[in-house]
């Protein structure tokens, strides 16, 4: 029976299972009955609806994610699309060919269509998208041209950056989180022959773990703050937010230059994918308080969320705690005769660094006559939003071609996916991990694509054998 593992991402970038259901086939009623049992356990715990969802190409999830949660952003997993491009496109180019040194690896037109490709999906406006698919159309075999425009560009608000970017995802782009789940939930299960009620009864010990270490890492992150993060800039969300949060803030405070102002406008996208603060932002806070404060920073990220609907109460900037003043105390130093302070050669005592020393350049009180100002709040205008999913619906039914060949090659416990690289400390953002495994060397005549010596095979997708291979 196949079986619906559902997960989610909380803010410091761990899987949490929250749902599994077997199901007697693959189809929209199954996936219907499954969605609605997950519905109604989410409105009975007043529990609000995702706010993206990411899934591979299954047609009858996908119509089912639209009907029961129209509000939710749908996306695309980066990985499965770049591994069926890689396997569907290579027989519109040559072989792999060996160097002298006996390497295998593919064909510099083959690599200059990989990187070609992830250019487009990269793309930050649409003008750029619109000239790099002419750009790949001229320079590109058609028969692949026509498998990439007619089976995924279909697709196209639901992978280019430009078009997913202006939703939250929060860096999730990708199903890898649940690849790991699966083999977490194998570990437990032991063995496949099992009944209902041994799967059932195994899978509370899963349960009770997930929320022990769940609780654990959340008490573990507030009583030993990362040193990094343990600034100023911080003071008024770090015993709110999650770390891996604030890391990715520091990411945007490193892109402020020495000294001044940013030098251009601000066109960043962080605030609309990630929910956090651009580095304009930060800049505005620097000036104002010198602290991020809370309601810059979207609800997913904070450790307890506030009830839906709620009104976030305004953050108190803190007082941000100086360097201790030297005074000079009353009577003779200790050791001082004639008001010269002795210091043995024998003594132990050393004399203070410099940056031990007072600073006498630290102002005696933070200037805060000026309230803070710059958030930006973005305001519904009451249009209702066109889905993804029906767009892409409408060019099916408009006569549109669809060249998807669904894989059959199952996964095997040998292969490694990309969860083997895309860990949850991970700050890199999941479509560059996905770009970068599908430009990976390939080794073991041409079948296994390797990066940095981890195996990485195409799961999703039937892999071909070359005819054309070149010893």
């Amino acid at each position: 029976m196949p079986l619906l593992n559902i997960c989610a991402i909380s803010g410091n970038n761990r899987v949490v299972q929250i749902g599994l259901a077997f199901l007697s086939a693959e189809k929209q009623g199954d996936y219907t009955w499954a969605i609605q049992q997950l519905r109604q356990i989410m409105t009975s715990k007043s529990i609000e609806g995702p706010v993206s969802i990411v899934t591979d190409r299954e047609l009858a999830l996908i119509n089912c994610l639209e009907a029961l949660f129209p509000d939710s952003i749908h996306l695309l997993c980066h990985w499965h699309v770049n591994m069926n491009i890689l396997a569907k496109t290579k027989r519109f180019f040559p072989g792999p060919i060996k160097s002298p040194t006996g390497k295998v690896d593919r064909h510099p037109s083959f690599k200059a269509f990989l990187d070609d490709w992830n250019t487009l999906l990269s793309s930050g406006t649409e003008k750029s998208y619109d000239d790099q698919l002419e750009k790949m159309q001229k320079a590109h075999p058609a028969g692949a041209m026509s498998y990439c425009v007619g089976t995924w560009l279909l697709w196209k608000e639901k992978l280019v950056a430009y078009w997913i970017n202006q939703h939250h995802h929060f860096g999730v782009t990708v199903t890898s989180p649940i690849e790991g789940c699966h083999a977490t939930l194998k570990s437990y299960l032991q063995r496949g022959n099992g009944d209902l009620r041994t799967v059932f009864e195994r899978l509370q010990h899963f349960w009770d773990d997930q929320y022990s270490s769940f609780k654990s890492t959340i008490a573990q992150q507030k009583l030993r703050t990362k040193h990094q993060i343990n600034i100023p800039l911080f003071a008024a969300v770090l015993q709110h937010v999650h770390s891996f949060a604030l890391e990715k803030i520091l990411q945007e405070y490193t892109k402020l230059p020495a000294r001044g102002p940013p030098l251009h406008g601000c066109t960043c996208t962080i605030q609309l994918s990630h929910g956090l603060p651009c580095y304009h932002t930060i800049w505005e806070r620097k000036q104002h308080g010198g602290v991020i404060l809370l309601e810059d920073i979207h609800r997913h990220w904070y450790y307890f969320r506030p009830v839906p609907n709620a009104v976030i109460p305004a953050t108190p900037t803190p007082d941000v705690v100086l360097a201790p003043v030297a005074i000079r105390g009353k009577g003779r130093p200790r050791g001082a005769l004639g008001g010269v302070v002795r210091v043995a050669e024998s003594s132990t005592r050393r004399h203070p660094s410099a940056f031990e020393l007072p600073s006498s350049s630290a102002p005696a009180v933070l200037d805060r006559s000026e309230p803070s100002t710059g958030q930006l709040w973005i305001v519904n205008s009451g249009l209702k939003r066109v889905s993804s999913t029906a767009i892409a619906m409408a060019r099916l039914e408009a006569g549109h071609v669809d060249q998807y060949e669904p894989g059959t090659r199952r996964e095997r416990a040998y292969m490694c996916g990309i969860s083997s690289i895309y860990k949850d400390d991970c700050m890199e953002d999941a479509a560059m991990v996905s770009a970068r495994a599908m430009n990976g060397n390939t080794t073991r005549d041409g079948r296994i694509d390797s990066i940095n010596g981890i195996e990485v095979f195409t799961q999703d997708a039937e892999f071909e054998v070359d005819d054309d291979f070149c010893e």
